[in-house]
């Protein structure tokens, strides 16, 4: 009964839809972030986000249109000096990260009576989600996971081999770009449910538990989502049943999730080690090599592998 009058509330079920649109946005796209090693970038653009959502307070529209609008620019930016530049990528982002979290502080201090709407988008607060802001993640997520689908092949062929793409023909400067937008956008949908902060968290840890279990990138997607989903869920019932923040109660979880995922992975490896001779493990090394080249010679073929 007392679940059944939870569920009623309006502003409940807006932030459960919000925090599962999060999961599903930042699941998916979190696996090629974790996959491709773009989780500082990742950070970068968060905080590049949040001054854009700050922006978007000062001067009067919609918020979450002005952190992506920044944090598109900013994400573009930040890839093609680190491409063109010929610097370190990791001092770029290091650097870049301290910029955008300081242009976000400077334009929060500027605020006098929207400080608190600022600073919901630096902590989160997903039960101020309004049915407006729902519709624009929704959009946003719709979209960036129907891209996904559509460049599902050339994203997974350039994820595991890079080189064997370029040699191949793709496009692989633009696939990249093109995934560093997409993680700009994941970044805005979580800015709106748990906040600056925490977004680089969502964004990383579901998939890099998933990644602990996964023997494919189907199913390290699938877990990622599943674990994103179950964490927001969960962290935000205990949140509501203790009267504590639930951006900070989802991070915990989250992040908890995956030091267990990572143990528990750590054991089965080393189990596995005893059981399996070094010399079988070399041979389906081998066999398994074997099969990722003729899948990508099926995937540029145009052929669907069996």
């Amino acid at each position: 009964m007392f679940m059944f009058e939870f569920l009623s509330s309006p502003l409940i079920v807006r932030a459960l839809i919000a925090l599962v649109i999060s999961s599903i946005m930042t699941g998916v796209i979190g696996t090629f972030t974790v996959l491709r090693g773009l989780s500082t970038m990742g950070a970068a653009i968060a905080h590049a986000s949040l001054a854009g959502a700050v922006l978007g307070v000062m001067f009067g529209i919609e918020p979450i249109l002005g952190a992506f609008f920044l944090s598109i620019a900013f994400a573009l930016a930040t890839a093609y000096v680190g491409e063109e530049g010929g610097g370190r990528m990791d001092i770029l982002l290091g650097v870049s990260f301290g910029f955008s979290t300081s242009i976000a502080i400077l334009f929060i201090s500027m605020l006098s009576a929207y400080t608190v709407a600022a600073w919901s988008f630096l902590l989160g607060d997903v039960l101020g989600v309004t049915e407006g802001e729902l519709a624009i993640l929704f959009a946003f997520t719709v979209a960036s996971i129907s891209l996904v689908l559509i460049f599902y092949k050339e994203f997974k062929f350039i994820t595991f081999d890079e080189e064997g793409a370029e040699a191949m023909g793709l496009r692989v400067r633009f696939i990249h770009y093109f995934m560093i937008l997409l993680i700009a956008v994941a970044t805005v949908v979580a800015l709106r449910v748990v906040g600056s902060i925490l977004t680089v968290v969502m964004l990383v840890a579901p998939a890099a538990a998933a990644y602990e279990f996964s023997h494919s990138l189907e199913r390290m997607i699938f877990l990622s989502v599943v674990i994103a989903m179950s964490s927001s869920i969960l962290g935000f019932f205990v949140s509501i049943k203790a009267n504590v923040a639930t951006s900070a109660v989802i991070g915990v979880i989250t992040s908890l999730t995956f030091l267990i995922s990572l143990l528990l992975s750590t054991r089965r490896r080393k189990c596995a080690c005893r059981l399996v001779s070094p010399v079988k493990l070399v041979r389906e090394k081998q066999t398994a090599f074997r099969k990722h080249l003729r899948h990508h010679t099926n995937v540029l073929k145009g052929d669907n592998p069996p």
